[in-house]
């Protein structure tokens, strides 16, 4: 029977959309229902209802919705494939199928298809805008109205405004029971008369502009990007505030703060945010809180159980989660086949499947039973049940359930015993099962085909028991009690609680989650909002650091499962919200790939690194010039190493053409040496060209502007010019037609200008700035201690022994500035012009801002103890960063795409989500704005 509406305050009409999908049509169809026809010095007569706009989220969400609806008399579905999978929405949905006539819903179609096949809603692939809780409720056609524009662009985006403003119009209309012409009609008058009004304002406005003149609108300028101002530098405050345990939230002020005011400040934020927590892939709210998680062993799918009894399937290829089932309490354990097709849930009293291709089927559960966990085999073929009274000390089973055919096969074994064994964690495959009672650490493996023991034993849990978990093979399982040192157990043999066969180690004292990877080759806890991974090794073996991850706020309770199989991979719960874990990403700006660059020897400095303009390519030097590779930084299976010089000689810098076709690698003879053989075999796109027949080696090069020729400076300052079409060499510095004179010591540091017109040389006591082309002295710096030189557009960069960067005009006359730096600051700095990136001992990188010094944040060191070499592409929007590998192992390469829109697109995508109202209020405290979009 319809449910009346009790409040004589209620509403004419309440919107049902997704939230998550919504780019505002719901903010303006709720806005166009009340405004069309009325003046607009008249207050609206309609009361729309509009969750986000009438009330905030909380814990008993679903309590004030439904009082709302209940105060409804109209329901407004906007109907969207995201709207179709939305437990929210189809929670609404199926309250107003429940509670009220079907001729007081309207549909209007915002994105997707709707397909009306004889007598129902095909809710096939051919319909997918509506939820499935509609089907069969519509006696005949229903009429929707259809708001959704495939095209972009200005003149499609008024097209949408026009069908928006037609849909509020045909709404409005029912609502004051009018006609739909009587009323556009009324709106289009009101409209003309409200462009009249308009139109006299603004010449009156304009006329008293012109009077009191143009300081006043200058004034107002001025005062307007001030609050601006300091509206982005409170979100970018904002933002670094949330780093350690609302990622989320970080990177979405920090967009905001970019996108008020893109300045160093703002920016550092940005950067911050999406290079923090490196391992974190992207994040995703749910409806209600997740209170069941688990993935499968492709690594492709994350169910998840919610408070409420929802069951959803995310597939990470999409962008929306899938509503599976809906269970009728909170479910209490969920299991996924490997390729994510098959899903088993219960909630303790019932128990629900999920297979490709077949509507959700129930399994039978004893009357006065309760199902304690459920498993499913990687094949989807087989389920596992463990089913128990409810009663203290009564009788258990095991239910073995066959999935393969049309019609459920179910095998039931009694646990008997005078303690029957009250399994809570199951692990299945089609051949065995193991079982363990988490209470006690009472286990079994069994063989399914004729319920056979394999081995079985008891671990003796004490009370201090924090959780226990299997790994998927069912091989080894474990359990915290507290201890930093976790004792891992194999189930080939009976347990010996004191003599465990492997260890890991984590520093923890209450967690809150506990997991074995599916090899038992990690193990991942959760105390409070820090995750730790530790490698899982013999007994008695040193143990290993663990991986720390932070930034999603505390870990569910057994929130935390492996993703995949090799244990890189994990998937962790945090009230609604879910997070994607990859230890093997550097940060989510990055493409990380091992290279072939071993260390060179103790003393030989860092990998020279040489990208091109637009970072598409790289030549890496190691540190003792003697080996190097080039290629791709987006296929590094196709970097290839220069050829092999032997003892002869010794590999000098690469420089790179302007457009990025071809890179020259000087080649330098031993040291001492005056010849130079130039070997054939060079990879793609790179070419060998003889240098420093002088016997000194090469410091630094450049290209010329016109492309061909190639500045050299040698180790004692020497300048010679290389002719590319040619290989000749025309000596600049010491003057060829000079009478030889003594060697001239080595010289601290050496720098050309990006155009290859200056030299700055460093000696003990100063720095001179030469014209490269004539030798000619065209400054000079009275400095010591200078470690390195870097030239950038109109400015020359002194890197200190002490640390400080110190900013020069590029001729040495002015200091412009100074990055305060210390001692840990041993490497050669790289600069994009407005950045500059410094290597400090320990590999950690900082990029700070060249005019202001701001820090946009440290990077860590990706390989340990490594020395790191570090470049700008050309263009100044890629970093790329070379870590030696240790002795003669592999290195690690690290390219970052630190370009502005990237950066956004990053932090939005990290999301997975816009701001919300009440955290604006919350962490903000200005008036909230209209548009909390991430974009």
């Amino acid at each position: 029977m319809p449910v009346e509406s009790s409040e004589p305050q209620g509403y004419d009409a309440f919107i049902s959309y997704n939230h998550g999908a919504d780019d505002g049509t719901a903010a303006r169809l709720q806005r166009l229902i009340r405004r069309v026809g009325r003046p607009w010095y008249e207050r609206s007569v309609l009361r729309i209802y509009r969750d986000e706009t009438n009330s905030l989220m909380s814990e008993s969400l679903w309590g004030s919705i439904e009082q709302e609806l209940r105060r409804s008399r109209h329901f407004i579905l906007l109907a969207s494939p995201g709207a179709a999978k939305s437990f929210w929405v189809r929670r609404e949905v199926r309250f107003w199928r429940e509670n009220r006539d079907r001729s007081t819903f309207f549909i209007m179609r915002v994105d997707g298809t709707i397909s009306w096949q004889g007598k129902d809603f095909d809710l096939g692939a051919d319909s997918n805008a509506v939820p499935p809780d509609l089907a069969g409720w519509f006696t005949s056609e229903p009429h929707w109205k259809d708001v959704a524009v495939t095209a972009n662009g200005r003149r499609a985006r008024r097209e949408r405004a026009a069908r928006v403003r037609d849909a509020a119009l045909t709404i409005a209309a029912s609502l004051y029971r009018v006609d739909k012409d009587e009323l556009h009609d009324e709106d289009e008058r009101q409209r003309r008369r409200a462009r009249r009004r308009t139109v006299t304002a603004v010449a009156l406005f304009s006329a008293l502009v012109l009077t009191l003149g143009i300081s006043a609108i200058v004034q107002g300028n001025k005062a307007d990007s001030e609050a601006r101002i300091a509206l982005a530098r409170k979100l970018a405050a904002a933002s670094d505030s949330q780093l350690a345990a609302n990622l989320d939230v970080a990177n979405l002020l920090a967009v905001k703060a970019f996108r008020a005011d893109p300045s160093p400040q703002t920016r550092g934020a940005l950067f911050r945010a999406v290079t923090a927590s490196g391992s974190l892939v992207r994040m995703l709210p749910f409806d209600a809180d997740v209170v069941q998680l688990t993935a499968s062993a492709d690594g492709g799918t994350v169910v998840v159980g919610l408070r409420g009894g929802a069951v959803l399937r995310w597939r990470l290829a999409d962008s929306v989660p899938e509503l599976l089932l809906t269970l009728d309490d909170e479910p209490r354990s969920l299991s996924v086949s490997a390729d994510g097709g098959t899903v088993i849930a219960t909630d303790g009293d019932t128990s629900h499947l999920m297979r490709p291709g077949r509507p959700v089927e129930s399994i039978p559960v004893r009357p006065g039973w309760e199902v304690r966990a459920v498993a499913v085999s990687l094949s989807g073929r087989t389920a596992v049940m463990s089913t128990g009274e409810k009663v203290y000390a009564g009788r258990a089973m095991t239910n073995v359930l066959a999935l393969d055919g049309d019609v459920l096969r179910s095998v039931d074994h009694d646990q008997g015993g005078e303690r029957p064994l009250a399994v809570d964690l199951i692990t299945t495959s089609d051949e065995e099962t193991f079982l363990i009672d988490s209470a006690y650490g009472q286990w079994e493996r069994r063989r399914l085909a004729d319920w056979s023991m394999l081995s079985g034993s008891s671990a003796g849990f004490g009370t201090a028991n924090y959780g226990v978990t299997a790994s998927a093979d069912g091989r080894a399982f474990s359990y915290s009690n507290g201890a930093d040192t976790f004792r891992v157990w194999s189930t080939d043999r009976p347990t010996e609680f004191d003599a465990p066969d492997l260890t890991a180690n984590a520093p923890i004292k209450t967690p809150e989650a506990i997991e074995l990877s599916a090899n038992a080759s990690y193990i991942a806890v959760a105390e409070d909002n820090t995750i730790y991974v530790a490698p899982v090794r013999q007994a008695g073996t040193p143990s290993a650091e663990p991986i720390r991850l932070t930034g999603t706020g505390t870990i569910t309770r057994q929130g935390l499962r492996f993703l995949g199989t090799d244990g890189t991979k994990l998937v962790s719960a945090s009230g609604n919200r879910v997070a994607v874990w990859d230890l093997a990403q550097t940060d989510r700006i990055s493409h990380t790939f091992p290279i072939e660059v071993s260390a060179g020897c103790n003393a030989c400095g860092p990998p020279d690194v040489a990208v091109s303009p637009d970072g598409s390519r790289l030549v890496v030097i190691d540190g003792s010039g003697w080996g190097g590779v080039a290629g791709p930084t987006a296929q590094p299976q196709d970097i290839r190493t220069l050829p092999n010089l032997g003892l002869p000689g010794r590999y000098g810098p690469a420089v790179w053409e302007r457009d990025g076709s071809l890179a020259t690698v000087l080649v330098q003879p031993p040291l001492g040496g005056t010849e130079v053989s130039v070997p054939d075999g060079w990879p793609v796109s790179v070419r060998g060209v003889p240098a420093g027949q002088r016997g000194e080696g090469v410091l630094s090069a450049a290209l010329t502007a016109d492309t061909r020729q190639v500045v050299v400076v040698e180790d004692d300052g020497g300048i010679e010019l290389i002719d590319l079409s040619t290989a000749a060499t025309r000596r600049v510095l010491p003057d060829p037609d000079a009478p030889p004179a003594p060697r001239a010591p080595r010289v601290q540091a050496a720098a050309i200008s990006s155009t290859a017109d200056l030299v700055a040389v460093a000696d003990e006591d100063s720095v001179m700035i030469r014209a490269a082309h004539t030798g000619v002295t065209v400054g000079e710096i009275a400095l010591r201690d200078v470690r390195y030189l870097v030239f950038v557009p109109g400015r020359l960069l002194v890197q200190r022994k002490s640390g400080d960067l110190e900013i020069w005009d590029e001729r040495g006359g002015e200091r412009r500035g100074t990055v305060a730096g210390d001692r840990g600051f041993v490497y050669r700095p790289a600069s994009n012009g407005s950045l500059v990136a410094r290597t400090r001992d320990d590999g950690t990188i900082v990029v700070a801002d060249l005019d202001t010094g701001a820090v946009l944040g440290p990077l860590p060191a990706t390989l340990s103890g490594g020395r790191v070499g570090v470049a700008f592409s050309g263009d100044g929007i890629r970093l790329v960063t070379v870590t030696e590998g240790a002795g003669t192992g592999l290195g690690r390469a690290v390219h970052r795409d630190i370009s502005d829109e990237t950066m956004v697109r990053t932090a939005c995508a990290t999301a997975g989500r816009d701001l919300r109202a009440d955290e604006w209020n919350m962490l903000v405290g200005e008036p909230v704005p209209e548009d909390l979009m991430c974009r």
